[in-house]
Parts: C-alpha cells; sequence; structure tokens
C-alpha cells in the first residue's frame, strides 16, 4: 500500500533541499578559502606592513576579532586550484602539498591590536604550501612548507 498525503512529496523535497544546501556549502568554503588567502593580481602601491593593514581589513578578517595571522596567495586560481588537482602530492585526509612554490604574504598582527584597530605586519616569502583539498578545490590554508 502507497503511503497516503504530501509526507513522500515532502520527504523528497526535504532531500533535495538537504543536496542543494550541502552543495552550496561546498562552494561556500572554496568561495572563503579565496576571500581569505588569495590577491591575485597583487593589490600594488603598499609597503608590507599597509598591505596587510588594507587587505585583512578590506576581506572582513578584523572582525569580530583581529584575526592573528593570515597568508596571501599571490598566484591565479587556477594554480592554486591545481595543487588539488594533480600539481600537488596529496596524502593524509585531503591534504595536498603544492609542487611549486608561490608569492606569498604573511600578515601578523601586531602587539596592542584590538577590534577596530588592528594593525598588521608583513612580510612575503617564495615558499610551497599546503593545502584541505574538497571536491577537488582549495577549502583550507593549512601551513606553509
Amino acid at each position: 500500500m502507497a503511503p497516503k498525503g504530501p509526507r513522500p512529496l515532502l520527504f523528497l523535497t526535504l532531500v533535495l533541499l538537504a543536496a542543494c544546501l550541502a552543495q552550496l556549502s561546498e562552494g561556500a568554503s572554496y568561495r572563503q578559502f579565496l576571500n581569505q588567502h588569495v590577491d591575485f593580481p597583487m593589490i600594488v602601491g603598499f609597503d608590507n606592513h599597509a598591505y596587510c593593514n588594507y587587505i585583512m581589513e578590506r576581506r572582513g578578517l578584523t572582525r569580530p576579532v583581529c584575526k592573528p595571522t593570515n597568508t596571501f596567495i599571490h598566484a591565479p586560481t587556477s594554480q592554486v586550484q591545481a595543487i588539488c588537482r594533480g600539481a600537488g602530492r596529496c596524502h593524509g585526509r585531503n591534504f595536498c602539498d603544492s609542487n611549486s612554490s608561490f608569492f606569498l604574504t604573511i600578515c601578523r598582527v601586531a602587539p596592542g591590536s584590538r577590534p577596530g584597530r588592528c594593525v598588521y605586519r608583513g612580510r612575503v616569502q617564495t615558499r610551497k604550501i599546503r593545502v584541505a583539498c574538497k571536491q577537488r578545490l582549495p577549502v583550507r590554508f593549512v601551513r606553509i612548507l
């Protein structure tokens, strides 16, 4: 005997909604990664400290607290994605190490900073990186290698 009433339709709707939300959250994680860690082409016209103060504020990384440390990758998104798509050595639980080095800016909060008045010190490096990948996209910056 088939179920009566709107329950099968409601169940199907909830399943489809859950699938859509899961897919959207995957995209949101990648978009969040891009917002927090990719700046290409790099904004020019600043020294390292002024760059960090500007970009951390602009990307929303100074509220509700001053983010202690953040690394920006200055490379096209295609090169960063490639780490998760065969141009990196993957191991463990979806962690992938880049095979090539990236131009980076590391921003560290200065002592005495507070929300609304975050002050950062910046330094540049060219190094390999490790990212966490999900569905062949980077979703978290893990560390500099």
